[in-house]
């Protein structure tokens, strides 16, 4: 029974250790994109740079102790199980190699001393897709949370993610939308 719940510690751990993650990138974006300083001097550059390995830590954590406890209690081939699982691999490739170019565009672009730099920073800090991707990413992980909470049927369980989705695309259509004005403009 003590293994269980160390596993489940690790487990819960993992999740707040996303979620911080989650609003430090938040956080690095939103800094970078209103910044006027240089992005040498800023405290938020080697937190992105930081960060990819944190979080792959993070859901290293949660997949392995939740298979663990999922074969254990023996739930794994639930709906819920099987969605959280998938939708956990699918967070870490919308965080990773969907946005990884957009993220080193933008930690390369501080890579001078002048103002031009700054403001190719600031727009690569605000390009819509890693908006879109860090909304989406939370919105899947708060999808991921009622599952482990609900334990719905797969069903219920791919509409959750499903809606999850589409509020993450959703809420970043004003910014894409602004962006493509700002090109025409």
């Amino acid at each position: 029974m003590m293994v269980r719940s160390m596993v489940l510690f690790v487990h819960i751990v993992g999740m707040l250790l996303l979620f911080i993650g989650l609003a430090l990138e938040w956080l690095s974006l939103e800094s970078l994109q209103r910044s006027t300083t240089p992005i040498q001097e800023s405290p938020w550059v080697p937190v992105l740079r930081t960060l990819p390995r944190y979080m792959a830590m993070a859901v290293g954590l949660i997949v392995v102790s939740g298979i663990y406890l999922a074969t254990r209690v023996g739930v794994f081939d639930l709906g819920w199980v099987r969605v959280s699982l998938g939708s956990m691999v699918f967070m870490g490739i919308l965080g990773g190699p969907v946005v990884r170019s957009q993220m080193r565009g933008m930690l390369h672009a501080g890579d001078g001393d002048d103002k031009g730099t700054l403001s190719a920073v600031r727009r690569q800090a605000s390009h819509p897709l890693l908006r879109a991707s860090l909304r989406t990413r939370v919105g899947v992980g708060l999808a991921i949370i009622y599952l482990m909470i609900g334990k719905p049927d797969l069903g219920e369980s791919l509409f959750v993610i499903g809606l999850a989705l589409v509020l993450g695309v959703v809420t970043s259509v004003p910014q894409w939308r602004a962006q493509l004005s700002a090109i025409d403009g």
